[in-house]
């Protein structure tokens, strides 16, 4: 079977695993792109790529948050405040932290003052 995403434009079947499954679409990736008016075309390869590492990236955000969910005796729903931790806490996440910032209660800004 060729792992090549050409002529892949929308996303694979839900059940479908492997190199070539996309969740997010090439198509949704080249509409994405033609808002910045500094590239001029992008190749399916390239929209391919920009997905599947998209996918990859908030895999492991999503794991690592759900590892904090865990870790703090919750097991029901991610909240914001997981995700917020691990942007916080890893190194590799600090271009996020203006993105993602840590909630402070109003309270305590105010206690600070």
């Amino acid at each position: 079977m060729d792992a090549s995403p050409a002529g892949s434009e929308g996303a694979a079947s839900p059940g479908s695993k492997g190199p070539t499954a996309l969740i997010i679409t090439v198509n949704r990736v080249k509409n994405l792109v033609k808002e910045d008016a500094e590239i001029k075309s992008i190749s399916t390869e390239a929209c391919f790529a920009v997905a599947k590492a998209t996918e990859l990236f908030l895999e492991g955000l999503a794991s690592k948050a759900a590892a904090h969910m865990q870790a703090a005796g919750r097991a029901d729903s991610l909240e914001y405040a997981d995700v917020a931790a691990v942007v916080a806490e890893s190194e590799a996440l600090d271009f996020l932290g203006d993105v993602v910032p840590q909630t402070v209660k109003a309270a305590a800004l105010l206690a600070s003052a």
